[in-house]
This record gives C-alpha cells, sequence and structure tokens, in this order.
C-alpha cells in the first residue's frame, strides 16, 4: 500500500518534472547523445591523464612511470633522489574524473577475465569516462546557459539556437568529445555563472538556497583553475560579478557577509585540492609543471624560456598580427570565412554575430552587467593567446580547426550570440548552417588536427568529408598499436556498425531529425511572435499559425540533415557505377619469383595480411596484386610496405618501395600524385614459415592507415 502510494508519487513528479523542463530535457538529449555517437581514442594530452588516473586506481600514487610511455606531455621531477615522471597538465580534470574512471574500470574488470581483449577494455574505459565527464558536463551545461538566455530573453526559439550555435557551432563541439580538460573547464564556468545569476537576479531568495549556490559556484571556479590555469583570468572576472551579486541580492551587510563567506569557502576546497596535489607530487604547494620546460635546453623553452611562461607582450604589431591570426585568418581564424569557386570555407563564423550582440548587452541596462562580464572575459583571453608564445603553433594550442585555448571563453559568447541573432536573423541562420557543418566534419573526421593546414576546411575537411573518411585516429592506449575498426582507434557509432564512410553520419542525422523536430516543436507554441498574435486573434488561427511555423521548421531541418548526408553517399554511388569493384587482382604462385603460371587468382579488397598461422600457401610462394589506385586530390604521399620476407610497389611503373632485403621490415616512399588513376603493382614473395605484408600510405596532415578499399580498382583478370 505505501509503496504503490509512493510510486504513484515518484510517477507523478517525473511527470511534473518533465512537463514543466520538457525544453530543456530535450536540449540535453540532444547534445550529450550526439557527443557520444564518436569516440575519439586519445593521443598525447588525453593519454597524459589516463596514465595518472591508472596509476592512481591501481598504484595508489600520482607518478606515471610505469606508463607514460604511451605520451609526450610530461614532465621529469626529481623527487626523493628520484627522478619521477608526471603528466605536464593541471591535475583538476585528473581529480575529478578519477572516480568514474575507477568505477568503469573496475566495472568492466570481470569481462577481461572472460576473454574481453585487453586493448578493448582499455578503449571502453577511456570511451565511457569521456562521455561521463566532458560530454555530460558540457551538456548540463548548454541547459544552465539556455535557462540563463530564456530568463533574459524570454524567447525559447532564439534561446535554443543560440545554445546550438555554441554547443554544435564552435569548437565546443569537437572538444565535448575529446578527453582535453578545454571543455570541461568550460562547462564548469558556465554552470558556475547560472548559479551566480540566479541570485542576482532574485530566482533563488531563501537564504539557505543562496548560500548553497554560492559556494558551489565558487567550487566550481577554483576546480576550473585546477583544471586549467589560465581560466584564472576568466575566474578574476567571473569573482567580480560574484561580488556584484552578492551585494544586490542582500541589503543587510551581515547577509552579504555570510554569503561572500560560502562563496570564499567554495574557492578554498578547489585551491585547496590543487595545494594538496602539488605537496604530495612536487613538495611543494606551489608549482606549474610548465615550469619544467622554461629551463634551458629543455623542450619548448623558445616558448616557456621568455616572459612568464611564454606570456610576454611584444608590442601592438605583434598583437595585431596574432589576433588576426585567431580571428580571420584561414589557418586557426574561429571567424574565418570565405568563399572560392562556387564552395564556401569556413571555421565558426556564426561568432560573429555577438559583436552586435555585445554592443545590445552593454547598452542596455538590465543587460549591462552580464555585457561587461563577457565584455572583459572576451578581452582579457584574446589578450592572453596573443602573448602566448610567438606563432600559430602556441596560438592554436597545436590543434589548427582554431586555437583550443578560446574553448572556456565559449559558453560566455553564447549571450551576446542571441542579442545578435535577434537583430540580424537573415545573416544568423547562413553563419549557423555553416557553422555546425563545419564543426561537424572536424569532430567527425579528426579534432586534433596535427599539421598547420593553410585551410583545413579546403585542404582536410571537405575532402576527407566527400571520401567519407571518418575517425582517423590511430594512436593507442596502454595495449600497443590495435584498430577498434578496419583502420583506426578512433569510432563513431556507424563506422563501429561496420556503415561504409558515405553512410557513418546517416544515424546521427537522423538523431537530429528527431531530437531536432521534437526540440522546434516544443518551443513552437512559445515563440514570442506567435504569442503576439495570439494576443490579436483567435485561439483557433493561433492554433493553425503554430502548426505551420512548426512545420516551416521542421522542413529547414530536414533540409539541413539530408544536405550534409547526400554528398558523400553521391559521391560514394558514381564512383561505384564508374568502378563497379574494388581492390587489387592478386595472383599466386607457388613460388618465390612470380614465375610461371599463377595457381589462383582473386580480388584482394585491400594488402592488410598477416600469415603467421595460415598461408595462402605452403611456401616458398608469391603473390602479384595490380591494378590502380584512385587519387581525388593532388599531393605528396608516402606509401610504406611492412613485409616478412619481402615486397616491392610500382606506381605508374615506378619502384617506390623496396622492401625486399631482409625479414621483417618497414620501407617507406614519398611521390608526388596527380588526381586520377594511377597504375599500381605490389609483389610479394615467402620463402620460409609464416609471412604478413601491409600496404599503408600517408597524406599530409592525416595518419598512416592501410590503403582502403574504395581507391584500389583491380585489373582485368
Amino acid at each position: 500500500m505505501y509503496l504503490e502510494c509512493g510510486m504513484n508519487k515518484a510517477e507523478d513528479f517525473l511527470r511534473g518534472w518533465l512537463r514543466t523542463y520538457r525544453t530543456e530535457f530535450l536540449l540535453f538529449l540532444l547534445l550529450w547523445i550526439t557527443y557520444t555517437y564518436f569516440y575519439q581514442s586519445t593521443q598525447h594530452n588525453e593519454a597524459a591523464r589516463f596514465d595518472q588516473m591508472r596509476a592512481m586506481v591501481q598504484d595508489r600514487g600520482l607518478e606515471i612511470d610505469k606508463y607514460w610511455w604511451n605520451t609526450a606531455d610530461v614532465i621529469r621531477y626529481a623527487k626523493d633522489g628520484a627522478s619521477h615522471v608526471y603528466p605536464n597538465k593541471a591535475p583538476g580534470m585528473v581529480l575529478l574524473a578519477v572516480l568514474p574512471f575507477a568505477i568503469f574500470s573496475i566495472g568492466l574488470s570481470p569481462f577481461r577475465s572472460l576473454g574481453l581483449p585487453e586493448w578493448i577494455y582499455w578503449h571502453g574505459v577511456t570511451y565511457l569516462t569521456t562521455i561521463f565527464t566532458v560530454s555530460l558536463f558540457s551538456a548540463l551545461a548548454a541547459v544552465a546557459m539556455y535557462r540563463v538566455l530564456n530568463s533574459l530573453i524570454g524567447d525559447k526559439y532564439l534561446s535554443l539556437l543560440a545554445i546550438v550555435a555554441v554547443w554544435l557551432g564552435t569548437l565546443a563541439f569537437p572538444f565535448s568529445t575529446l578527453f582535453f580538460s578545454h571543455q570541461l573547464v568550460a562547462a564548469l564556468l558556465a554552470i558556475a555563472f547560472y548559479l551566480l545569476f540566479k541570485v542576482g537576479h532574485g530566482e533563488i531568495k531563501a537564504c539557505r538556497s543562496q548560500l548553497l549556490c554560492l559556494s558551489a559556484a565558487g567550487l566550481l571556479m577554483s576546480i576550473s583553475v585546477a583544471a586549467e590555469y589560465p581560466t584564472i583570468l576568466l575566474i578574476s572576472a567571473l569573482s567580480v560579478y560574484a561580488v556584484w551579486v552578492i551585494l544586490r541580492c542582500q541589503p543587510f551587510w551581515k547577509d552579504r557577509v555570510w554569503l561572500m563567506a560560502a562563496w570564499t569557502l567554495g574557492i578554498l576546497v578547489g585551491a585547496g585540492a590543487l595545494i594538496t596535489y602539488n605537496v604530495a607530487a612536487f613538495g611543494k604547494p606551489f608549482y606549474i609543471p610548465y615550469e619544467s620546460y622554461a629551463k634551458t635546453g629543455a623542450s619548448f623553452s623558445q616558448t616557456y624560456g621568455h616572459g612568464v611562461l611564454g606570456l610576454r607582450w611584444l608590442g601592438l604589431h605583434h598583437f595585431l598580427q596574432a589576433l588576426a591570426a585567431i580571428t580571420i585568418h584561414p589557418q586557426i581564424g574561429m571567424l574565418y570565412i570565405g568563399v572560392q569557386e562556387w564552395r564556401v570555407y569556413a571555421c565558426s563564423p556564426v561568432l560573429w554575430v555577438s559583436l552586435p550582440g555585445l554592443a545590445i548587452m552593454i547598452w542596455k541596462r538590465h543587460l549591462r552587467a552580464e555585457g561587461l562580464l563577457v565584455a572583459a572575459m572576451t578581452c582579457m583571453y584574446l589578450l592572453f593567446i596573443t602573448s602566448y608564445g610567438t606563432w600559430a603553433y602556441d596560438w592554436s594550442g597545436a590543434v589548427y580547426y582554431g586555437s583550443r585555448h578560446t574553448i572556456p571563453l565559449l559558453p560566455f559568447l553564447a549571450l551576446p550570440l542571441c542579442f545578435g541573432a535577434r537583430l540580424l536573423r537573415f545573416v544568423f541562420y547562413p553563419l549557423l548552417a555553416i557553422s555546425i557543418f563545419y564543426m561537424l566534419l572536424a569532430t567527425a573526421i579528426e579534432p586534433r588536427a596535427p599539421v598547420p593546414f593553410e585551410n583545413p576546411a579546403r585542404d582536410s575537411l571537405l575532402p576527407d568529408y566527400f571520401r567519407g573518411r571518418f575517425a582517423q585516429n590511430t594512436s593507442a592506449l596502454f595495449d600497443g598499436q590495435r584498430n577498434l575498426t578496419k583502420d583506426s582507434t578512433a569510432f563513431n557509432l556507424g563506422k563501429l556498425a561496420g556503415f561504409p564512410g558515405a553512410y557513418q553520419l546517416t544515424p546521427l542525422m537522423l538523431w537530429w531529425l528527431i531530437a531536432g523536430g521534437a526540440l522546434l516543436l516544443q518551443v513552437a507554441k512559445h515563440d514570442g511572435v506567435i504569442e503576439a498574435e495570439q494576443l490579436l486573434v483567435g485561439k483557433e488561427w493561433v492554433a493553425k499559425a503554430i502548426t505551420r511555423f512548426a512545420n516551416g521548421r521542421l522542413v529547414v531541418l530536414l533540409l539541413f540533415v539530408t544536405a550534409i548526408s547526400l554528398p558523400p553517399i553521391i559521391i560514394h554511388a558514381a564512383a561505384s557505377l564508374r568502378h563497379p569493384s574494388h581492390g587489387l587482382l592478386g595472383k599466386y604462385y607457388r613460388n618465390a619469383n612470380w614465375s610461371g603460371s599463377a595457381i589462383d587468382a582473386q580480388v584482394d579488397p585491400e594488402i592488410n595480411f598477416d600469415w603467421a598461422k595460415t598461408l595462402p600457401l605452403p611456401p616458398p610462394f608469391s603473390v602479384e596484386w595490380t591494378g590502380n589506385i584512385l587519387i581525388s586530390e593532388a599531393g605528396e604521399y608516402t606509401f610504406s610496405l611492412v613485409a616478412d620476407d619481402g615486397a616491392l610497389l610500382e606506381i605508374d611503373g615506378r619502384v617506390i618501395v623496396d622492401a625486399s632485403h631482409a625479414l621483417l621490415q618497414k620501407r617507406s616512399g614519398v611521390i608526388h600524385l596527380n588526381a586520377g588513376l594511377h597504375s599500381i603493382r605490389v609483389r610479394y614473395f615467402n620463402v620460409l614459415f609464416g609471412g604478413s605484408v601491409r600496404l599503408t600510405w600517408v597524406l599530409r596532415g592525416r595518419p598512416e592507415q592501410v590503403i582502403p578499399t574504395e581507391v584500389l580498382v583491380p585489373s582485368t583478370p
């Protein structure tokens, strides 16, 4: 009886909560499931943090002496007469994520005893830790900022679009799928701001609730500094806002003192965690790992050895040059947009709309406090980035789809972006579509572009998108070089399910259509235009108008996701019509020198064979693969052969790689190829025992991969 009554109350509560917060819940699901669609595996930055969490969980220590070999982002620090290895990162992210890491690593351990391979186990732990920390907090922060915007502007539709613009149309999107600290810190700061905003605007009036909100905000602010040191600049501006909130919400000094104490206590808890870590790891309360790079002869000493760990003012000319590089120039400019021939290339040009929006916020008195906060944050962070180092590598943080240093600032730009969109809708909509498109490509292909392309959108993103080359990272974690899919350790769920490259984004686009459509229908009845019309005409007409308005938005959404989905599919279909079969024709011989008649001939989809246990023929034997290779873009290509016993690669009749003079060797060669078909021949021989042969290639800026079957056209038998 009591149990049934309790269940009914819980069900009624849940229904009431969903009715009240349905928009927020749908927004959260849209973003979080979008982020979970991608797994980026790891590279140096993330691996250093996973190394330390593994050391903490398994060895109960902070040193990563046993695990550091999978990352270069480390320092060596002498303590107690011995040299130890530590990540060169701020520790806050590790301290925050170590609990979910421990839960997933322990929770998945029974599967190892049931035969789950070690390398799959660690990828599973990495993936789950990422989506339940960075991805989860990012989606929650989007909901928090949506509530702030809706409170300020009272327009659910524009508030929603502004949030989508930042969380899907800027670097917040790809970095919500990566175990980097930037987006996690951005989320913590956004949630802290939301708590301060609620108190400052009178949405929380009970003194106890105000105390809790302010202490939580202080804790989140201090953790963000512990996770990403430069955010102390943003914290300084947010602290001024916090003091303004405290002075505004309480008229009596006694109450203000209590609120100030609660906020300070939260700050001290996070600061205490950082100090405790420094003492435990380095034996001193204040230490930044990057200090080790400032020594003469150390790695990156050319940057960190000048000024304050690389920070220095180099004059107005340098400032303007660096500012242009991180804003409008194509290589790393966040605001860049350009047109060449009939194609539009861009990064996140929707952020242009935030400039007039910021002016509006500062002009209007009731928005001025938040406007000045965003303006101060923007100025300080742009000054920091342009004064950090002397070239694009430093300003971008070695990621060439914009400057990753700007990410903690991005959630706050949703505020002026919303007001700018209200003023310039005709500009906002196309810039929004372009920004989401290119950030989707950066997320789906490889967010950590290691090479400074002249124009990443033109030289990397679009070519790979048209050819369906997604999830390209091949770096492994803890357990050697093992791919989760055919050619990468990264995946999207479509690739993991075995979909061809051209169709791998289709499930995500269906999710956008379903969740996005539900969101549009939910906010349509709250649209300001419709509400205004409701005052002038009868309810029946309003219902029809709402339906038409919502249907129009749904049609636009359908056209958008269709436009994203179709190009790779069309190109793939056209290529299949031109070349119905793919791979290379392999002729197998019962000798080691390709003489006489082949005893078997078949089309092999790719050259990636490991015959350690089972050979195709008794040794000695040889194989000759012939056909053509389809080059989609001109450039320098590096081809490699790994062979045991030996192999030879010829392209257009020229020997490019000769790996025929030693057992189990890897040889490489470089050739410039124009777009089009080029003849290719690979000869392999095996004299005794097991063998292997693998043919890979590297195009500038992409990871090495086995040459995929779709670019190989077999010769006629």
